[in-house]
């Protein structure tokens, strides 16, 4: 899956065709060609990403979303939960002129206070249904779009609710009609057995997970900790990898910086390259809030170790 890529003058060219005059491509073609990164496959889905996503949640400055645009990420990860959507808002006045350059990730969720029925019976299927055309509406209206690349169910707890038949008829449906490019959940590692059961059944195209090199990771706002099996998870995204399943990673940083031996000194980069060395993965979220962290994940994207 992370070997399907197009030339960095194939990319270039088609985003420049049509958007003359936007001050997002400005610069010269010369040195945009030279900054644009190789793009990943998210599995199956015919969608094309960099391989670093700019995780947009941490942020509240449009000119930042703008810059890491200009620098060559083409692959923004928001959701309708972040900044009470004022984050999906800010998502969209960025790439707005230019949204068919660029590939957009939300989430929406469904909360048990919005299920009275608990997704039983057809009034519980009516409730899932609704709840979710109102967020995904929301979204679209937020986002300034008429469509969204990639929607997650965010957060995903259970089977209950993420394999409920109502909630797979509404994604099948909403990508059936092109208002989704592509599905999936995002999840922590406590319930793998969500990936697992995806990957027997194979509806949702993509995942989202934390995986770093440590395999642990403090939430930054909960102060939680989590921590999980580290060759079982990679075992596990292996298989959904080889299904045509998209991985993007993210907790990439939360690990803390890594070496892969003692002669080189422990980076985030190094962090995320180990990341990005395992082919399963489509893309690694990570959330940046300025403009040297932009030019400090972006200088090593040509590197050809992944």
């Amino acid at each position: 899956m992370g070997e399907k890529q197009i030339s960095r003058k194939e990319f270039v060219t088609k985003a420049l065709t049509g958007i003359t005059g936007i001050s997002l491509v400005s610069k010269s073609m010369s040195k945009l060609i030279s900054s644009v990164p190789e793009l990943r496959a998210i599995g199956k889905s015919g969608i094309m990403v960099s391989p670093i996503c700019f995780g947009a949640p941490r942020t509240n400055d449009e000119s930042l979303i703008k810059y890491a645009l200009e620098k060559g990420i083409n692959f923004i990860d928001t959701g309708r939960a972040y900044g009470n959507g004022n984050n999906e808002k800010l998502v969209g006045r960025a790439t707005s002129g230019i949204r068919d350059k660029v590939v957009i990730q939300s989430k929406i969720r469904l909360e048990e206070n919005e299920l009275p029925s608990k997704g039983k019976g057809r009034k519980g299927a009516v409730e899932i249904s609704d709840v979710l055309s109102t967020k995904l509406e929301t979204s679209l209206k937020a986002l300034n779009t008429n469509y969204i690349d990639v929607m997650l169910y965010h957060e995903a707890l259970d089977d209950n609710l993420l394999f409920h038949q109502e909630t797979m008829k509404f994604f099948a449906g909403k990508k059936k009609e092109g208002v989704i490019k592509a599905h999936g959940f995002s999840t922590h590692n406590d319930n793998m057995n969500l990936i697992e059961r995806n990957n027997s059944e194979g509806f949702y195209d993509v995942v989202m997970v934390p995986f770093n090199h440590k395999g642990s990771f403090v939430h930054s706002i909960t102060g939680s900790y989590f921590e999980w099996d580290q060759a079982k998870l990679i075992s596990i995204l292996t298989e959904a990898g080889s299904k045509g399943i998209g991985v993007i990673a993210m907790k990439t940083c939360s690990g803390g910086k890594y070496s892969p031996s003692p002669y080189i000194e422990p980076s985030f980069k190094e962090a995320v390259l180990w990341v990005l060395q395992h082919k399963f993965i489509s893309s690694a979220s990570i959330a940046m809030v300025n403009f040297e962290q932009v030019d400090e994940h972006v200088s090593w994207l040509k590197d050809q170790r992944f």
